[in-house]
């Protein structure tokens, strides 16, 4: 309840407006609750179904692909760039949608499914161009990298719980497997494409050396890691 003069609210039960002094009349009856003409906090949203949304994008992602294989049969009389297209879609696709259909989404199980995806696409833009650089370069290379990735995936998932600082050993051991990676990776390009071994590689081996020792390092010193967190908040 409020003064009619001067707008103040008043207590219940009050005679008199204890800023204006103005006469309250009838200060027995109580307020009656009235609808509200906004909505009420805290309303559920209304809810969007993920199986018809997954099956709007999945319907968005296929149409392009129809209509880029119907005109590179229209203007080529055959597959030729559409593929390529349709591949790149698929990778998004498994990627990003394939594991939004679950409820459960277990990126240890998921990511390997996009690599195998991303190699078979590979291959498939290898064959189609005539090139002989699957099996001796992106295949290995590949390989390795998916597994480097995974392993670090496991590790995380299942390695660190309860304990985060066990992160720190799993990311100094990424760091010093990737300086081999990068040797690997220079090998494979001198073989597949008789690219001169110039050993750029091994410049960057010392620095993710340093790296991977000094996250190993920290994760092996409780106090270098208290301190740390003291002041940067890590």
């Amino acid at each position: 309840m409020y003064c009619v003069k001067c707008g103040v609210e008043l207590q219940k039960g009050a005679e008199r407006c204890p800023l204006c002094g103005l006469k309250v009349y009838h200060p027995e009856l109580s307020e009656v609750p009235e609808a509200k003409p906004y909505p009420r906090y805290g309303d559920a949203p209304e809810k969007v179904r993920r199986g018809g949304l997954l099956f709007v994008i999945t319907m968005l992602l296929i149409i392009p692909v129809l209509i880029c294989f119907l005109t590179d049969l229209k203007m080529n009389g055959g597959v030729t760039w559409s593929g390529f297209v349709a591949g790149g879609l698929l990778i998004c696709y498994v990627s990003i949608c394939l594991p939004l259909w679950f409820r459960k989404r277990n990126i240890v199980i998921f990511f390997p499914i996009a690599a195998a995806c991303a190699l078979s696409v590979a291959l498939y833009i290898c064959l189609k161009t005539g090139g002989n650089w699957f099996l001796s370069f992106a295949f290995p290379a590949g390989g390795a990298l998916i597994l480097l990735i995974e392993t670090v995936l496991i590790l995380l998932r299942y390695a660190t719980r309860g304990k985060s600082y066990r992160a720190l050993f799993i990311f100094g051991g990424m760091a010093i497997a990737i300086g081999g990676l990068c040797i690997l990776i220079e090998f494979l390009l001198h073989i597949t494409f008789s690219l001169p071994m110039q050993w750029w590689s091994l410049y960057p081996i010392p620095v993710l050396c340093i790296v991977g020792l000094l996250l190993i390092v920290i994760g092996a010193s409780p106090a270098l890691r208290e301190s740390l967190h003291r002041k940067f908040f890590i």
